[in-house]
This record gives structure tokens, sequence and C-alpha cells, in this order.
């Protein structure tokens, strides 16, 4: 029984993956005791409808990033099936169509984002206590910070294309820990949110120099240019991207889109109770799903570019089991000692219904679930239609929550409707991984 259900990898295999399992396991450690500590001292430093606000702003960047291709990580993926096979040049070629095509999708995103800036009157419920200049360049400094975000992405990719997970993940779980707690000790000496955003910036601009030093250290025999990039490879990539950008829709629709629908109908109290509640049901879970997907991968794109699919087919297995494993404990301890964290850990600031505790953390399941099946196809980028078809279902509940909520604020409808939309996306992933599994030979 344990030879069916443990992972098998080479020597170096094993190195590797021990090495960025530990990273990202750090990583975790450092993110969760992040997320216990910082909505606890912002309440306390900033106030609830601060707080609110903060994320409700935070979110709307990242909403508009829903216009910004995410070319990154598909030219990882083909750059790390490459470079297992030693073609050094088609892994430049691949490397510098994505920066190419990077520096085309932020001249687009400006575009995109001042014509928000200058056209939205930004005239929001949860906006009603802050001053309207002051929120424009709290919004613009986020939004600038949000650009050094997606340099990071080539950067990142340059790092990590030959399995070293373990530098970018550091690098970032630093300047996470490091502007959160920034902004928190902000809060004892000012209640203006736009020293916060100027922390924010500033710390963003460091991360992208420290990614680059890192980036010039082990890039291996790549270079930063456009010399090599042509339509036709540029093509390939965007359309390989296309995968990501759905997932990305999906991601930012399900997330940062609820945020914003709250923001429209509700005030910074409830905006704040559901960020705190999707932190500890929601995303919590999914971060520990993440050490097994993100050391997986790069593993599945090595074994597939040298043809050992029985390899990655047990390991695939393997992975299911744990995930599945990992859930159960998840939802045992939500359901038992749940209610009593979060009151704890939020000072009971909020009042969490329980029929709403139970909507999030099987969403959190099913999203989760999903997250590690398609995991197979995602490292050989063969996951559009299943992506894209989720993105059509997100797309589609923002909008049927946004009708609903304009005739009746009901908060328990809302995340119902979420959580059918999450089933079904975790119903097409399942068919189309399994239908690619059973065809490996």
């Amino acid at each position: 029984m344990k030879n069916n259900i443990s992972f098998k990898f080479t020597t170096q295999q094993k190195k590797r993956v021990k090495k960025n399992f530990i990273s990202l396991l750090s990583n975790l450690s450092s993110k969760l005791l992040i997320q216990i500590i910082y909505p606890p001292l912002m309440l306390l430093f900033w106030g609830v409808d601060n707080f609110g606000i903060w994320v409700f702003v935070t979110a709307i960047p990242s909403t508009l990033t829903m216009f910004n291709l995410n070319f990154s990580l598909a030219a990882k993926t083909e750059m790390s099936i490459n470079d297992a096979k030693n073609k050094k040049k088609l892994v430049n070629v691949i490397f510098q169509n994505g920066f190419g095509l990077i520096i085309m999708n932020m001249i687009i995103f400006t575009t995109i984002w001042f014509s928000a800036f200058l056209l939205t009157g930004l005239e929001f419920k949860v906006f009603e206590s802050i001053n309207p200049s002051d929120l424009r360049l709290i919004l613009l400094l986020i939004v600038l910070s949000f650009y050094f975000t997606i340099f990071d992405g080539i950067l990142i990719t340059g790092i990590t294309y030959w399995g070293k997970l373990n530098i970018a993940t550091n690098v970032r779980t630093f300047f996470e820990f490091l502007s959160k707690l920034s902004i928190i000790i902000c809060g004892i000496f000012t209640d203006s949110l736009t020293y916060a955003a100027i922390i924010f910036f500033i710390v963003s601009i460091i991360q992208t120099i420290i990614l680059w030093y890192y980036y010039s250290l082990y890039k291996k025999y790549l270079f930063l240019s456009i010399k090599l990039a042509t339509i036709k490879k540029s093509l390939k990539l965007f359309w390989l991207s296309l995968s990501y950008y759905a997932e990305a829709i999906t991601s930012i629709t399900k997330h940062n889109g609820l945020i914003i629908l709250l923001g429209i109908f509700f005030t910074g109290e409830i905006v704040g109770l559901v960020s705190t509640a999707k932190t500890l049901f929601y995303f919590l879970p999914l971060k520990f799903i993440n050490l097994l997907v993100h050391t997986s991968i790069y593993e599945y794109s090595v074994s597939y570019s040298k043809k050992k699919m029985q390899l990655l087919k047990h390991n695939f297995k393997s992975h299911m089991f744990y995930t599945i494993i990992i859930l159960t404990l998840f939802v045992l301890g939500s359901l038992i000692i749940g209610p009593k964290v979060y009151n704890l850990w939020t000072n009971y600031k909020y009042e969490l219904n329980h029929f709403l505790l139970l909507l999030i953390v099987f969403e959190a399941v099913f999203y989760s679930l999903r997250d590690s099946i398609c995991t197979i196809i995602k490292s050989v980028n063969r996951f559009l239609k299943p992506a894209s078809i989720e993105a059509l279902l997100s797309i589609s509940t923002i909008l049927v929550s946004y009708y609903y909520l304009s005739f009746d604020n009901n908060l328990i409808i809302i995340f119902l409707i979420s959580l059918i939309a999450t089933f079904v996306s975790l119903i097409v992933f399942t068919y189309f991984s399994l239908k690619f599994y059973y065809r490996l030979r």
C-alpha cells in the first residue's frame, strides 16, 4: 500500500523536490503567520471601516488585471519542458517572446487603467468616509505597484524555469511580510490610508530590484532581450497563455470581483467580514494544497518531456491521495473548531453566519480538488478548454450575483451561486484531466 501512495523520484529529483518543498513550506508558514496577525492588527490600528476600504481598494487594480494576459506562466512551462531536453536556444526564444509580449501587455493595461481612472466616478458605498482626492492618489499608487508585479513575472520565470522555485518564493514571502507589517505599524501613527499606499508602492519597487539581482545570478544561459522575438513564436505563446488568462479571469472574478461587488452594495464592515472569513476558511486550505501543486507541476513537465509516463501517472495518483487527506482534515477542523477560532482571531469584531461558513468551506474543498486534478494538464499547457468554460461560469456568476443584489442584499444566496459554479468547474476539469491521464502511454 505504501508503495502505491508514495511519490517516486530520481535522486536528483528528490534533492530538488525536497529543497522546493521546504521553501514552499517555509513560505506557507510565513504566510500563515501574516494571515494570523494581519487582519486583527489592521482592525486594531486602522479600524473596521478603514480595513474594509483597504481590502476594497487593493482589489480594484487586481480586478483590472483580468485584461492583463499572463504570458509568464505559459512561457515558464514551455521553457521547463525544453530545458529538460537541453534545447537552450529554444528556451531563450520562448523567454524573449514572453518578455516582448509582457511589454506589449503593459501598454494595453495602461490604456485600460487610465480610461477607468478618468471615467469612473468611484461613488461606491464603501467610499463614503474617504476624501475623493485622497482616494484617487491611493488608487494611483496601488496601480503603479501592480506594474512592478507584472514585470516581476518575467524575472521569476527566468529564475524558476529550471526548477529553482525557492529563491523567488522566499523573496516574495519576505516582501509580503515587510509590506503588511509596515502598513500595520503605520496605522499606529496615522489613520490616513494614503501613507499605507505609499508604503505598498515603495516595497513593490524594492522587491523588483531584489528579484532582478537574483535573476542576474540564476538565469543560467538566458538574456533579457527581444532580439529573438518573432511573430510566429509570439502567436504560439499567446495561444498557450490563453489558458492562464482564462484561469486568471476565474480567480479575479471569484475573489477580487466578489470584493468589488460587496463594496458596491455593502459597507466596509461586510467587506471585512467576507475577506477575513475567506482568508481563514478558503485561502488557508488552498495554500496547503498549493504546496503539492507548485512542487509537482515542474516535475510533471520534466517527466512528460522525457516520456516517463508511468512515473508521471503514479505521482499524480499519489498527489490526489494526499490532497484528499488534507481536505478531509480541513473540513473536520473547520466544522468542529472553526467558528471559535474565527471569533478569537478577529476579536469578536464580526458575526459569522454558520451557513455562510459551510458554503465557504465546501467551495474551498471543491476548488482545491479542481486545483490539484488539473495539475497534470497544466504541466503540459493543455487546459484551454476547461479553463475557458470555468471563466465563462465565473463571469456569469458575478453578473447573476450583481443582478440579484440589485433587488435583495442577501449574502447567502451569492455564496450559494458561487458554490454551484465551483462544483461544475470541478466536474469539467476532472473530465479533461482524466481524459488526458488515460491517454498517457
